[in-house]
């Protein structure tokens, strides 16, 4: 198991916040997306992920060639499993997730924390 150096986790934090603030940024410029989130929202009204994340998600997904929606057509390892789908062998993922972790200290202050996860897109994987 790797072990990190707290300089080590201050500056993967630092990356992650940068990421999400970056897309965030830019999202909230981007009226297309923005119009296909919420028809998205209209047609799915369980579909749970914030604009952020969608953006997120979808920006590289685009860059990547990859059609779909996030986390409808890119999910996680376990998310495709749930669905009765497994991950092709030898497939790794192409996408990246930000989703935000919460702690609380002993002063009840609660901090968020980014972590990262993997997606992987339908083409990379096959039914059970």
């Amino acid at each position: 198991m790797t072990t990190y150096t707290t300089e080590q986790k201050k500056e993967y934090f630092k990356t992650l916040r940068q990421n999400w603030q970056k897309n965030k940024e830019l999202s909230q410029n981007d009226v297309d997306m923005k119009a296909k989130y919420e028809a998205i929202l209209k047609e799915s009204p369980d579909y749970k992920i914030s604009y952020t994340g969608f953006y997120f998600v979808m920006m590289q997904m685009q860059r990547l060639g990859l059609e779909g929606t996030p986390y409808v057509d890119a999910k996680t390892f376990n998310g495709w499993r749930s669905t009765g789908f497994k991950v092709k062998k030898g497939e790794t993922s192409k996408i990246e997730g930000i989703t935000w972790i919460g702690n609380e200290d002993d002063d009840s202050k609660k901090t968020l924390y980014p972590k990262r996860y993997a997606l992987f897109h339908k083409s990379q994987v096959e039914a059970l």
